[in-house]
């Protein structure tokens, strides 16, 4: 069955490819899905795309595409497929929770919730572009042949 793994990944992380990983080991295929359009001051779809596409070469499996819109409606073009959330901590959940009733009943789609790594739950991307923006170290934080690119577009310009 395939899987897709959904989000703005502005930037991806380790906890983004943590999911991946594990999502692969369950899934005969992977679509990780860069939206378009997040509705905040995004880096370019060209941009995270190329990252997240960086991030996961070495895994098969494994695809990155961009869509625009709705993701439910992005979804109706996969044919059979579920989709993949991570979690991180009870906050992700109750949000999740109610996200993947929405995708449910907008486009039929089940949900499967995969729970971080706990060493890896205090990563977001937004820990990531704050951390980079302020000059700060985010090696441990994104997979390391990404990390040029990350600090490029989100670090501390001098």
């Amino acid at each position: 069955m395939k899987a897709i793994f959904a989000g703005t990944f502005d930037p991806f992380t380790l906890g983004h490819k943590n999911i991946v990983e594990r999502a692969a080991k369950i899934f005969d295929e992977v679509v990780i899905a860069v939206a378009d359009d997040t509705g905040k001051d995004a880096a370019p779809l060209a941009v995270r795309t190329e990252i997240v596409s960086a991030a996961v070469l070495d895994m098969s499996g494994v695809t990155v595409e961009s869509f625009c819109g709705l993701l439910s409606d992005y979804v109706k073009t996969k044919g059979d497929c579920v989709l993949v959330r991570g979690v991180r901590n009870s906050v992700d959940l109750e949000y999740e929770r109610d996200i993947t009733s929405v995708y449910k009943s907008l486009c039929g789609v089940e949900s499967v919730i995969l729970i971080t790594d706990a060493k890896l739950g205090h990563i977001s991307s937004t820990v990531v572009r704050t951390v980079a923006a302020l000059g700060g170290d985010i090696s441990g934080y994104v997979v390391p042949n990404t990390l040029k690119k990350i600090n490029e577009i989100y670090g501390k310009k001098r």
